[in-house]
């Protein structure tokens, strides 16, 4: 997916699983070299416990790709998902990695540009923002940091695997981003909204007051990872 091709490249919902992965191998090949910023919107790794063992048997090879990256000029910036938020505690202490709050305003392009990931605008599927707002506090975080390795790392692989079929389960609507959110997004004097999470890809306009933003969901389309170029 691609607009304007430029400097800025956003990914989301890699759900990395791990050690090699040839397809996720192959969209990161097609990075241009001349790229200067790029932003992982979340639910980059499948699941993510912070346990040195962990983090080097499971994700080793990505990681040394995004430091590859690093060594070669580009900026790297990390927004957390609903599978990796805890992965911010560990991106905070590498030098080659700058960790931004969920959601983000930056500038590209002379447009005021809002990144996330996307599940904050789920505004339908309180159940879930309820359940965001308790597994994200700083007590559990806390305790997700301090539990024995071997319960932390079965837990986060439960959960990975529970979480199809509660999604499943779900009315379509429940899970969709409803206007409002975005409206109210745009009203705050955002040009663009650019997010993930719901695994599908599309572009939204909306004009209130005269005023035109622009939405782009991207993630997933026919059952592949995409990625997201912005110019500016």
């Amino acid at each position: 997916m691609t607009v304007d091709t430029g400097q800025n490249v956003f990914l989301a919902d890699l759900h990395h699983p791990g050690g090699t992965d040839e397809a996720i191998d192959q969209l990161l090949d097609g990075i241009p070299t001349d790229t200067k910023r790029i932003f992982l919107l979340g639910d980059t790794f499948h699941f993510w416990v912070n346990d040195r063992a962990f983090i080097e048997n499971r994700y080793r090879h990505f990681l040394t790709r995004l430091q590859d990256w690093a060594q070669q000029g580009m900026q790297l910036f990390f927004l957390e998902g609903n599978r990796d938020f805890l992965a911010s505690r560990y991106f905070e202490e590498q030098p080659w990695m700058d960790v931004l709050p969920n959601p983000t305003v930056t500038e590209m392009g002379g447009h005021a540009v809002y990144i996330g990931h996307g599940d904050e605008l789920c505004w339908n599927d309180w159940a879930y923002q309820l359940y965001k707002s308790c597994i994200r506090s700083r007590a559990m975080r806390f305790m997700a940091d301090h539990l024995p390795s071997s319960w932390r790392v079965g837990a986060a692989r439960k959960f990975s695997e529970t979480s199809p079929s509660l999604v499943a389960t779900k009315d379509p609507v429940t899970l969709e981003v409803p206007r409002r959110a975005y409206e109210q997004v745009f009203t705050s004097g955002i040009d663009v909204i650019v997010h993930g999470h719901l695994h599908t890809t599309y572009q939204q306009e909306y004009t209130r007051s005269g005023k035109t933003g622009r939405v782009y969901c991207f993630g997933w389309k026919d059952g592949k990872r995409n990625l997201l170029h912005f110019a500016g």
